[in-house]
């Protein structure tokens, strides 16, 4: 009998059958449509998140390269994004020629049995030696992955997070992951970004729901980076920091979740727009497309309205892709 097929060997089938079909027809594999097709079959089980925005930007830089990519992804979790560009574009000849690092050992065990043709590293990619043994890369994505190496810097003395060490943290990590990219390879960065302004600015809200009110409070009690404090103006009105609001709104989605026991200790934000900006261009990069994303938008108006005139919600994600000019 014939073994059924995971996920991974179904998808393998689908490319494979897309691409004989477009030699059927003598259709080049650089059709828009084509792929277009491909990856809105292909990432439905990504419908929502931005992790799908990041493999649409690679897929782009890829085809417009002529070999297959070198990737590498620091901090890949099961490897849903190297996974699908690597079985959509292949790699360069070289066993293993795409690399994906995480200190996450189950994580890491899945992207093993899921994609062998990916060579998965456990450690940390703060670790200079290890990363500069690797050699050098087409593509770097680091897609949810600085913000660790920021809420790394919690001081247990403060209560929170020492942001100017978290910075320099991040800064540092940065400067030795770009030494990973050939000149004239490119950077998707996917994460979080500050919200402009001073976050000291001070911001009222109105919770929509009791449900919403009580989830805040978890919110207070539970999240460890920041120690959050606001001031109750009136029965569900609160006044907040820009800062403290910003961390509050961009984890409501993970609130009396399984997985808010792991994002309770982090945080997503740790550096402005400029700030992003400069450490790019420090480490020469030319930036070639900044975009703001906000996909759970919908979800925070159900959970909270805001009272200050003129503030608005934060940007929930960044993406950028830039191109190693040195």
């Amino acid at each position: 009998p014939v073994p059924p097929l995971n996920e991974r060997n179904r998808f393998q089938l689908l490319a494979l059958s897309f691409k004989l079909s477009l030699f059927h027809y003598n259709i080049t594999m650089q059709s828009e449509s084509f792929w277009n097709f491909y990856w809105e079959t292909r990432l439905q089980y990504l419908q929502g998140q931005g992790k799908s925005q990041v493999i649409l930007q690679a897929s782009r830089l890829i085809r417009d390269a002529s070999p297959p990519a070198r990737i590498l992804e620091a901090g890949c979790g099961e490897a849903q994004i190297i996974g699908a560009l690597v079985d959509a574009h292949g790699s360069p000849s070289g066993e293993q020629a795409s690399v994906g690092m995480d200190r996450d050992t189950k994580a890491l065990a899945v992207a093993r049995q899921q994609h062998p043709t990916i060579r998965f590293l456990e450690g940390d990619f703060t670790d200079h030696q290890l990363l500069r043994s690797l050699g050098k890369f087409d593509l770097l994505l680091l897609v949810n992955a600085l913000h660790h190496v920021f809420s790394d810097a919690y001081d247990p003395e403060l209560g929170e997070i020492n942001v100017p060490q978290g910075k320099e943290n991040v800064r540092s990590a940065f400067a030795d992951l770009a030494q990973t990219i050939k000149p004239g390879g490119h950077l998707i960065l996917f994460d979080g970004l500050e919200a402009p302004g001073s976050p000291d600015t001070l911001i009222r809200i109105r919770f929509q729901t009791n449900d919403a009110w009580h989830k805040f409070q978890t919110f207070v009690l539970e999240y460890e980076p920041f120690k959050i404090q606001y001031e109750t103006l009136q029965n569900q009105v609160v006044q907040l920091s820009l800062r403290d609001f910003t961390r509050y709104v961009t984890k409501i989605i993970f609130l009396e979740k399984p997985l808010w026991e792991r994002e309770r200790h982090e945080s997503y934000q740790y550096f402005q727009e400029s700030e992003m900006r400069d450490m790019l261009v420090d480490n020469g990069f030319e930036i070639q497309d900044f975009r703001l994303i906000s996909v759970d938008y919908d979800h925070w108006l159900q959970e909270v309205e805001i009272l200050t005139p003129h503030l608005q919600f934060p940007p929930e994600h960044v993406i950028i892709t830039a191109q190693k000019l040195r």
